[in-house]
């Protein structure tokens, strides 16, 4: 859903909130062209029981996924997260972390529990593999 140029009200999120409740979401994504208030955001947790991802438009003009320095990024299935925590005989809560906030995580939407294998390929340190859970 992309938002008006005004600062996102309550009134704004309980519009979105009826022009969608019939679509039987699990996720909605919120682009604004300016500030969310603090009040409108509570709102959001309180009024959706689905995830509600919000992004400024400005943070969407740079696919951050395409630079040249940022590793590749692979959402683990429930199988090889399986199998990767036998292996290693560790808790998913043990793995390397990455925040719902990073940016990558934001932007792929990826949700906590996810494991996240990141592929690095560097001219110095050569090919490395890391995993990480989202938390």
């Amino acid at each position: 859903v992309f938002c008006p140029p005004e600062p996102v009200k309550i009134a704004t999120i309980r519009e979105i909130y009826l022009q969608t409740k019939e679509e039987n979401l699990s996720r909605l994504v919120l682009i604004l062209q300016s500030k969310i208030l603090s009040r409108a955001r509570e709102a959001i947790k309180e009024i959706f029981k689905f995830k509600v991802d919000i992004f400024q438009a400005t943070d969407l003009l740079v696919n951050i996924t395409k630079h040249v320095l940022k590793p590749k990024h692979e959402v683990l299935s429930a199988d090889q997260k399986a199998k990767l925590l036998k292996e290693y005989n560790v808790e998913d809560s043990q793995l390397p972390r990455m925040l719902e906030t990073d940016a990558v995580a934001r932007y792929y939407g990826f949700d906590k529990g996810t494991v996240v294998k990141v592929t690095y390929d560097g001219e110095l340190t050569g090919k490395r593999v890391a995993y990480r859970c989202v938390f």
